[in-house]
């Protein structure tokens, strides 16, 4: 007999969809997780949904940082006004912490009246649920956890052209794919990276071009650049590189440590392309979250040999406590490490 399925394993995003599309949202949920444009969107929709006839009167906001008991109780036990429901939003509050409601929440948790649709949200606050303390408990026996997670490689490629063609434009999977390699996975960034260059783009189908004029570049994606161009040995283009990164305020520290693990993965690369494994499972020995990376990374581990991958490692390595000491200077020992991969 089959076991019940676990908890990590369970989509809880579906399950809100499926509340949703039967107009039956739950008392409680429990929303985080760091894609927060999905968390926005759904919220929206429970808006819509519980509070939509009188948002005055039947949607109401509490902070965190500042509500009380008396605060949460009348916004619970306050009728609704133009409906059968009313939602309250409390933002950022820890509640497996020592905050103001720390000893009345589980009773009200456990008595929510059946007009209300009450959502603690976690944005800034992360979710540490305790699984020890009786919050937890009453959690699990009267609310709903929902995890947005970053989409998968496929879901955003289809999201991502559904918006491109929402604007008038079009793009293909190969061009998606790179523009969440370049931007990164999360569709809060992307909204703004899409707008961008659907703005900007001179024809109606977007290019690699135009993602590499317009997007900005997360560390991981600057890092490659910067490789490309110490892999060409064009030191100046190199240190252009660096000082965007820097630019965008990119600490040394993390600028070290990305282009350690950059070459790190070429290194496995390298070994990889040369006993024949194949891209898929490339991707899965380098933790990449699509192929588009591992093809790059399998193409420029060609451009350098291992004793080279080996030592610019060790420099990495070398760096990184050199930037650790009481003297560092940040920027030149981060120049120096190019040059030095270099020689």
């Amino acid at each position: 007999m089959a076991g019940k399925p676990d908890k990590k394993d369970v989509d809880t995003v579906a399950i809100l969809k499926k509340d949703l599309a039967g107009n039956n949202p739950a008392r409680l949920y429990l929303f985080y997780g760091e894609e927060s444009y999905l968390k926005s969107h759904y919220l929206a929709m429970l808006e819509k949904q519980c509070a939509g006839v009188f948002p005055d009167f039947d949607l109401i906001k509490l902070d965190g940082d500042t509500v009380t008991v008396d605060d949460l109780r009348d916004a619970l036990e306050s009728l609704p006004m133009g409906g059968e429901r009313k939602l309250v939003e409390v933002l950022d509050y820890n509640i497996f912490g020592g905050g103001a409601l720390k000893e009345a929440l589980p009773e009200i948790l456990s008595q929510l009246p059946d007009y209300v649709c009450l959502v603690f949200v976690f944005e800034a606050v992360e979710y540490k649920p305790d699984k020890r303390t009786t919050m937890y408990k009453t959690v699990q026996q009267y609310g709903q956890e929902v995890e947005f997670k970053r989409a998968s490689n496929s879901d955003l490629v289809s999201w991502i052209r559904r918006r491109f063609a929402s604007l008038g434009k079009e793009i293909s999977s190969a061009d998606c794919e790179k523009l969440v390699f370049v931007s990164g996975g999360l569709m809060t960034n992307l909204i703004t990276e899409i707008e961008k260059i659907a703005a900007g783009a001179a024809g109606k189908v977007i290019t690699s071009k135009d993602i590499d004029q317009m997007a900005s570049r997360t560390l991981e994606a600057g890092v490659f650049d910067l490789t490309d161009c110490l892999s060409d040995g064009d030191l100046n283009k190199a240190l252009l590189v660096l000082r965007d990164l820097i630019d965008m305020k990119n600490p040394a520290v993390a600028i070290v440590a990305a282009v350690t693990k950059h070459f790190r993965r070429l290194y496995g690369a390298k070994l990889g392309c040369d006993a024949g494994i194949s891209v898929q499972e490339m991707t899965k020995l380098l933790e990449y979250k699509s192929d588009y990376p591992t093809r790059k990374a399998m193409a420029m581990s060609g451009r350098f040999s291992l004793r080279k991958l080996r030592r610019a490692q060790k420099l990495c390595l070398e760096a990184d406590i050199a930037l650790k000491s009481n003297n560092a200077d940040d920027k030149r020992i981060v120049e120096l490490l190019l040059m030095r991969i270099m020689v």
